[in-house]
């Protein structure tokens, strides 16, 4: 009996010896399982094209797959609410871009600009401004002088209240002295649909969003946000060449969830600059109408709360939102 307790004992020890072994190696093999990453706007936005653009190339650069998770609607609040109960632990991540920090600055949300981890920033694009191919509209100025006739009744497509470009299309109607109805749906593609269907005037987004709508002759671009012409995109004119000195567009990034081990958020960052870089991607990026942009992770986050004080700056001067009423 003795013999028998004691070889009981000593298998016990072996089996449990062997299960650590096991989980100390699972723990140390990062990733060891899928990576998600979740985009609080809609399917065929300008972030989820993005995103899913880079999912084609990263596997090449990461040894488990990537899931793209959408959570639109609430002007991102709801996506970013649910992540905030994610653990830490590297598996989960979330887009990261210009309609996050807007929005925490027109109301009061359950995150700040600080409740994520900056990690990469991917894409940085001025927007547009867009209108179905049969509209009245030929260029810039008749739009604005059709707005100034009969302001709040031109209606404007945006990917969300309070978002990154509301919050533009709030800041050009200041420099042009216009008035404008903003109609909000959730996300980028379907204010573009909205677009393409005449069901408003105009939408105001940024590439990718529009590019293959653009190119299939179902919407003309009145004006690009930027300081001169794109070179992906040489034929359309700039507001500043149409008279009016305005100029802003929208950043995309990933970030992580707060507490997650900066070593796995360098893996995760490698992976995606490799992305960028790769020859592959650039072609699908150029054919996708991505204008990449790199900031590592420490620039990333300055670049963060940089955007976060200039946006919120603007919102406080033009009395926009309610946060700060």
């Amino acid at each position: 009996m003795r013999w028998r307790g004691l070889t009981f004992i000593l298998l016990c020890m072996l089996v449990g010896g062997v299960l650590w072994a096991e989980g100390q190696k699972e723990e140390e093999t990062y990733p060891s399982r899928p990576i998600e990453i979740m985009v609080p706007w809609s399917v065929g936005g300008a972030t989820d094209v993005v995103f899913r653009t880079f999912q084609m190339v990263l596997p090449k650069y990461l040894p488990v797959p990537v899931i793209i998770v959408n959570r639109p609607g609430g002007g991102a609040v709801p996506g970013y609410t649910e992540a905030l109960g994610k653990k830490p632990d590297g598996y989960y991540f979330v887009a990261w871009a210009t309609p996050s920090i807007t929005k925490i600055h027109m109301s009061k949300t359950p995150y700040d600009v600080d409740s994520f981890e900056p990690v990469i920033n991917l894409v940085n694009a001025p927007c547009w401004l867009l209108v179905p191919a049969d509209s009245p509209y030929q260029n810039l100025k008749d739009f604005v002088e059709d707005a100034k006739k009969r302001p709040g009744q031109i209606n404007v497509a945006n990917a969300g209240a309070g978002g990154g470009t509301h919050l533009i299309m709030l800041a050009f109607e200041r420099a042009a002295g216009i008035k404008v109805n903003h109609v909000p749906h959730a996300g980028g593609g379907p204010a573009v649909t909205a677009a393409v269907g005449g069901h408003v005037d105009a939408v105001i987004c940024s590439p990718p969003e529009g590019v293959p709508q653009l190119q299939g002759g179902q919407l003309r671009c009145l004006a690009v946000f930027s300081a001169e012409r794109l070179p992906q995109f040489p034929d359309y004119p700039t507001a500043r060449e149409q008279g009016i000195d305005f100029t802003l567009g929208q950043w995309r990034g990933v970030a992580a969830i707060k507490g997650t081990d900066p070593e796995k958020i360098k893996i995760i960052h490698d992976a995606f600059k490799a992305a960028m870089e790769d020859p592959d991607f650039k072609v699908l990026a150029e054919k996708a109408g991505i204008l990449t942009d790199y900031k590592g992770t420490e620039e990333f986050k300055k670049f963060v709360l940089e955007q976060s004080e200039l946006y919120k700056q603007i919102i406080i001067e033009n009395k926009l939102g309610d946060r700060y009423q």
